[in-house]
């Protein structure tokens, strides 16, 4: 064994849950000051990780190529001390607790070989070829152990999730602390809250209203916009098992998104793809989270922001002359008067428009009154159902038949027809898909809409009525008045309206 006689050496140690946690430390702190003592070293400085020594993470290099590491903060700093001479060698209750990713182990090995800082413990010394050989093997070793480990525990996610069975340590939203009786004091504002979504209100003006109400979230803080959107998409809410899907790009972004737990079972003689459903009482039906994943999306990504216009037609109104949207300027102090204005040339405007606010927006109101009004009167009560479910059907079938043909053995479909036809499928599927998203969208608006929009209108927030405005017009064109202080013109305003 490699002598430590006048070293100043460092002790690496990781905690373990596996194995004693807290205790292990002490264990491990122990044995390494006992080690360092026998040998005629001396432990000047401790380093310790509480990280997974092969569970490995996404790094983005600097050259934007994205990388699988293990990432342990006081490793990296142990080996750089040892380079450095902070250290002049380093002692481990056993290679263990040093590693289970060769990478990792190369590296320690390379400190040792080019610096000669001696990396020892109780069957660990990589101050010889033997010792190296051994560390190797041993790595090899525990590292098999922990992609079983792995293995297992993700099998047994799976069997849960395909049960439908609740998890996570921390209450769901909307959820008793048993996870499957609904918490009426929540879940009915979530349920209306989608409601209220379908219809065209911005999740952050629910957002503000929750937040100045003094309504918290299940953990007790004020609510976020990405707190509520997560709970808005995850299938869990409809009564199906979700889970999270991570999908990475070659630049090192990563796209994330809740998706459908499903399960294979036989049927009438065929294998079919069937939804998991929870072992929990759902807040809202399938088809109207359906519906509003349609609205918000399934994407985390650009969650972030919020809707700062502090006036009601603030670019919805454009200018005729440059098609640049119009924005408020009031007077200091007051809101009573004030006057959309096209944005200055160094805004990219021309600046060359302008028209009173409260006229103008009383003449769009009165419109959009007008036209929600005929809307609902020819609104039929009882939507018929989406016509093409029997055509989404048979798709789903006939690519479960594909699938199958493909993995049947021998095999009764050949490659270059499989993909051929399975692409084919998959688009169909989608455009259904989409069609169908689209029809449960609209049906929800029709069956949303206040009998009296217009006695309503003060109580909603100013998002919420800007959204109700936008989802008929696309913008007011606002036409020159002419020069001089002319009296308000209606017909200068050109309302382009959605079909």
């Amino acid at each position: 064994m490699t002598k430590l006689d006048g070293l100043k050496l460092g002790l690496y140690r990781r905690y373990s849950l596996l194995t004693g946690g807290d205790d292990a430390l002490e264990r491990q702190d122990e044995d390494g000051h006992d080690y360092a003592e026998e040998f005629g070293g001396e432990v000047v400085e401790v380093y310790e990780d509480k990280k997974s020594a092969w569970r490995k993470k996404r790094i983005v290099q600097p050259d934007g190529r994205m990388v699988l590491r293990v990432i342990r903060p006081d490793y990296t700093r142990m080996l750089a001390d040892l380079r450095a001479g902070v250290i002049d060698g380093a002692v481990v209750y056993d290679l263990d607790r040093l590693t289970r990713d060769l990478r990792d182990l190369e590296d320690a090995i390379e400190v040792v070989e080019l610096y000669g800082r001696p990396i020892v413990g109780p069957g660990v010394d990589l101050t010889t070829d033997h010792g190296r050989a051994n560390a190797r093997a041993q790595a090899v070793s525990a590292n098999k152990a922990s992609q079983d480990t792995s293995r297992r525990v993700k099998r047994a996610h799976r069997q849960q999730a395909e049960r439908g069975v609740p998890v996570g340590s921390r209450r769901p939203y909307g959820w008793n602390d048993d996870k499957r009786t609904l918490r009426p004091a929540e879940a009915e504002p979530l349920q209306a809250a989608v409601r209220r979504i379908l219809a065209g209100v911005p999740v952050t003006a629910i957002i503000r209203e929750w937040n100045d109400a003094g309504f918290l979230t299940a953990r007790g803080v004020r609510w976020r916009k990405a707190t509520l959107m997560k709970i808005l998409r995850n299938p869990r809410i409809c009564g199906l098992r979700g889970r999270g899907v991570q999908t990475p790009n070659m630049h090192g972004q990563v796209s994330e998104r809740m998706e459908v737990v499903t399960r294979r079972i036989r049927q009438d003689g065929k294998v079919i793809t069937v939804p998991v459903v929870g072992q929990w009482e759902p807040i809202i039906t399938v088809e109207e989270w359906e519906a509003l994943i349609a609205i918000i999306g399934d994407r985390t990504n650009g969650d972030a922001g919020h809707n700062a216009r502090r006036y009601l037609l603030t670019s919805i109104l454009r200018c005729a002359r440059c098609g640049g949207g119009m924005r408020c300027s009031p007077p200091a102090g007051t809101r009573k008067s004030y006057t959309y204005q096209c944005k200055s040339v160094s805004n990219g405007g021309c600046g060359g428009i302008a028209r009173n606010g409260p006229l103008t927006e009383d003449h769009v109101l009165g419109a959009v009154f007008a036209k929600i009004e005929l809307e609902t009167a020819q609104a039929v009560a009882d939507v018929a159902p989406w016509g093409r479910n029997a055509e989404l059907d048979d798709v789903r079938a006939t690519i479960e038949e594909t699938n199958a043909a493909w993995t049947a053995r021998p095999r009764q479909i050949e490659p270059q027809d499989y993909f051929r036809v399975l692409s084919d499928l998959r688009s169909q599927e989608r455009e259904l898909l989409a069609d169908r998203n689209t029809y449960q969208v609209a049906t929800a608006k029709a069956r949303s809409h206040p009998a009296d929009i217009q006695a309503e209108w003060d109580n909603y927030t100013l998002a919420h009525q800007r959204a109700i405005i936008s989802e008929h017009l696309h913008a007011v064109i606002v036409h020159p008045a002419g020069k001089g202080g002319r009296p308000f013109n209606p017909d200068l305003l050109e309302l382009v309206w959605r079909d």
